[in-house]
């Protein structure tokens, strides 16, 4: 059954409750519809029974929210929420209807996946910057970005909204010097209370892109005092190193953003929104080239890859890695046919049958090729795929450098959130077993870790060298 809203009301203005979709400090969130029009909006409710500590308290919380409504009334933005009407009542604000985003908060999104993807955090990321950048422009400063205020859409857009309306961490709402925003992703001035800057969004931004990249809270802390310190003082260590996927410039844009001084960030967001842009095309241009390369080269013999992937999809060495030039593993190079016989023969002969075979088996070989070429079928991935291939080795890759760090801990926990949502990944699990053996071994000085190896003087026999003939037809089959 849809909860009421205050008071039993479900009409506000023009618009007609349906459901509940959130709550906030200083009310909730339907999602409504709009009588006349009939399109939908997210109407934000001001709580009735808001608790002040004075009349002033309370003059100073609704001059606020009119004053932001103002302002963000005025935002008219592809990354930023709009906002439709303020409703009223006694002259004050009671309700807020806002743009509806079918989708989910990327606090939603954190929840599922820790890190993202590299491509999809950057695209966040962009579009995080440019909303900012056209509210920067308008005079408008956000002063809350956090996971929880940024929405995206369910083809893919990103959002920013509640606009100007910080909440409150003690008891005054707007005095002077009051500690305004989300501890966790606050800027240094703002735990200070001194003058607050564009810039402080930026700083913010950074905390978002951090968490988006490495899985982690660059300031987290258990209590709150502690956070506030970390923000103030820490700094963390660059994303590349916690998460190894992330590229170092990536890495770099980030550390930027989290300096302590505002002088020391981008001058703007558009600033920042320019290096991500180009790290993004990078990333970008180099994902659809692995993608296009591994659908059309599906024939190549592939190196065996530690991380899970199902088998049957084609990859392809990367250049990165093998070289400009370089031979990809596990083609072979060298195509010299070996002598048929070993026995010393006459030139003459020899060359005479070498010749007739050739001459006689030169049409079967080719026509045996084309039809194994024919018959293998084309080997395709689709993004989805692709994402998910990312997406796991991202997360091994994270738990392996949690293990070299020597933190088991947390690399169990990592392998166990893979295994949970890939309960199938056998490297996966190995790893995790050798994880927790570790742990043991470090928490426990007495226990051994169970390492296989040869017995005293078993000598390991040798493989079955392949005859001739036998490589012979390997080769005729094109093997």
């Amino acid at each position: 059954m849809t909860p009421d809203p205050p008071s039993g009301r479900r009409i506000y203005g023009e618009y007609e409750i349906e459901t509940m979709i959130g709550k906030g400090s200083i009310g909730k969130v339907y999602l409504a519809r709009h009588r006349r029009i009939g399109r939908r909006a997210a109407v934000k409710v001001i709580d009735p029974d808001q608790r002040f500590e004075d009349d002033q308290d309370r003059d100073e919380f609704y001059r606020r929210l009119q004053r932001e409504a103002e302002l963000c009334g005025s935002l008219q933005h592809p990354n930023i929420v709009t906002l439709y009407e303020a409703g009223y009542e006694d002259d004050v604000v009671s309700f807020l209807a806002t743009e509806y985003v079918a989708g989910e908060s990327l606090q939603s999104r954190l929840r599922r996946t820790r890190p993202l993807p590299l491509p999809e955090a950057l695209s966040i990321a962009a579009d995080i910057l440019r909303g900012l950048s056209y509210a920067h422009d308008h005079g408008v400063i956000h002063r809350d970005i956090k996971p929880a205020n940024i929405l995206i859409s369910n083809e893919g857009h990103t959002k920013i909204t509640d606009f100007g309306i910080a909440r409150p961490l003690d008891s005054s709402l707007t005095g002077v010097n009051s500690l305004l925003g989300t501890p966790n992703y606050m800027s240094p001035e703002q735990v200070k209370s001194t003058a607050v800057t564009p810039r402080s969004d930026l700083f913010s931004a950074g905390v978002v892109m951090y968490e988006m990249l490495s899985g982690v809270r660059p300031f987290g802390a258990p209590e709150l005092t502690g956070i506030l310190f970390n923000v103030v003082n820490l700094d963390p260590p660059l994303v590349s190193d916690v998460n190894p996927v992330v590229p170092q410039p990536v890495a770099e844009i980030v550390a930027r953003l989290l300096a302590k001084s505002p002088a020391d960030r981008y001058e703007s967001a558009a600033a920042a929104l320019k290096d991500i842009e180009q790290k993004h095309m990078e990333v970008r241009a180099a994902a659809e080239y692995a993608t296009v390369a591994a659908m059309h080269d599906s024939t190549t013999p592939l190196p065996t890859i530690v991380d899970e992937h199902v088998s049957s999809e084609p990859q392809t060495a990367s250049p990165a890695l093998t070289g400009a030039g370089a031979t990809p593993m596990g083609v072979k190079t060298d195509t010299r046919i070996p002598p048929l016989i070993k026995r010393p023969v006459p030139a003459v002969v020899f060359w005479s049958v070498t010749l007739l075979l050739l001459a006689s088996f030169a049409a079967t070989v080719s026509t045996i090729r084309s039809r194994i070429r024919q018959q293998q079928p084309a080997a395709v991935i689709t993004p989805q795929q692709a994402a998910i291939a990312q997406e796991k080795r991202q997360q091994l890759r994270s738990a392996r450098a949690l293990v070299a760090n020597g933190r088991y801990g947390e690399a169990i926990a990592r392998y166990d959130g893979y295994l949970a949502k890939y309960p199938e990944g056998a490297v996966a699990r190995t790893e995790r077993d050798a994880a927790q053996q570790m742990l043991e071994q470090s928490t426990n000085p007495t226990s051994e870790i169970t390492v296989a190896r040869k017995k005293p003087h078993q000598r390991e026999e040798p493989p079955r060298k392949k005859s001739r003939w036998e490589r012979f037809r390997k080769w005729v089959k094109g093997e």
